[in-house]
């Protein structure tokens, strides 16, 4: 992943999508999932990109309770990293780290 140092926004929003599209597809496939309530999250994470809610004091990303708790799969540990590594690009772009 190329980071765009110019634009940070345009960064987030491509993380983003690609956040968007890994949970899509693992809801999609009931084999890369473990628990299935990633629905949830999707809702939030579309919310938070459309109105880019990184932007705001309300940037935190809140994923699933279980996730990164329980036996995922590594479909969902990929995921969970992703969005680690986009929470930290945030922190230090956008809000000074």
């Amino acid at each position: 992943m190329e980071i765009n140092a110019k634009n940070p926004e345009d960064h987030i929003q491509h993380m983003l999508h690609a956040i968007i599209e890994q949970t899509q597809s693992i809801i999609n496939d009931s084999h890369k999932q473990s628990f299935g309530s990633l629905e949830y999250f999707l809702e939030h994470i579309l919310v938070y990109q459309d109105e880019k809610q990184y932007m705001s004091s309300e940037w935190h990303i809140r994923t699933p309770r279980w996730l990164g708790e329980y036996g995922n799969t590594p479909e969902e540990e990929e995921l969970l990293s992703d969005i680690y590594r986009l929470q930290a690009y945030i922190t230090e772009t956008l809000k000074g780290g």
